[in-house]
């Protein structure tokens, strides 16, 4: 019952705030600004609204745990925010970490893709203590796809799309690393390797993920709003492929290569 009530206790904070995501007791919240003048007054608004619910509720905000984060790709100049909860300024970072994704203030993934890479990095090493151990191949192969591959792919229909290359070159290696420990003496080169192994790439499993989370948002009437509308007939050609509107011309590469446009393109190929 203790999760039941806590849910139903706090379940009406924050419902009249368009912009906001909530999980169990984490919650975000966000406006868009104009970075020729930026009016941040909104945003503070609604903390001082959200401070007034806590009060009302005697529900505590851990302000130790609580930040600000401003996204501004803008080559020129954007004074940041400088928010309070109460008589507490809210500490302004570059980066955070939400439900174990690390976003950064400029979304090139790069602190995610390292934080990934460390974490894997290390379980590599149970592997090896197995190998010295004679634990069979086939064992280690599960053992590499039960805790080493898992944190490689953690949500990554969420960010996986707008990898770079070199960003996407290592991950990859760390399952090349996996493979040479896994096979020992027996590794002739990572293709072989993952053949013998019955693996994927990494970026094979990361573009079937954007793909398996596009179709289940085509089945899902809660989620389908996320995707832009069918596609109208069109006026003069006799035939079309696109199920959904074409994405429009991006304005930068950012949002081209991004987890939406990308499953509308996924979509409109099938």
């Amino acid at each position: 019952m203790g999760p039941l009530c806590f849910l139903i206790l706090i379940i009406d904070a924050l419902m009249d705030t368009p912009h906001r995501w909530k999980y169990m007791e984490d919650s975000i919240v966000d406006i868009p600004i104009n970075t020729r003048r930026p009016d941040y007054a909104p945003l503070q608004n609604t903390l001082n609204k959200l401070m007034t619910w806590t009060e009302d509720n005697n529900v505590t905000i851990n302000t130790n745990k609580t930040v600000v984060m401003h996204f501004c790709t803008s080559t020129q100049a954007v004074a940041p925010p400088q928010l309070s909860l109460g008589l507490h300024p809210l500490q302004l970072v570059q980066s955070t970490k939400i439900l174990g994704i690390t976003l950064d203030d400029h979304l090139n993934w790069n602190q995610h893709v390292t934080s990934m890479v460390w974490t894997a990095s290390y379980k590599l090493n149970m592997l090896r203590r197995l190998k010295t151990l004679g634990t069979s191949t086939s064992e280690l192969q599960e053992v590499y796809k039960t805790f080493v591959l898992p944190t490689l792919m953690y949500a990554s229909s969420a960010w996986s799309s707008s990898l770079i290359l070199t960003q996407r070159q290592k991950l990859e290696r760390v399952q090349k690393r996996a493979c040479k420990i896994i096979l020992g003496v027996e590794y002739s080169g990572y293709d072989p390797a993952i053949t013998t192994l019955t693996l994927s790439r990494v970026s094979q499993r990361h573009n079937e993920a954007v793909k398996k989370f596009g179709k289940s948002l085509l089945s899902h009437p809660r989620y389908l709003h996320f995707l832009p509308p069918d596609i109208p007939p069109p006026r003069h050609a006799t035939t079309h492929r696109n199920r959904f509107v074409p994405v429009k011309a991006p304005s930068t590469n950012r949002y081209k290569i991004s987890v939406y446009p990308s499953i509308v393109h996924i979509i409109n190929s099938m």
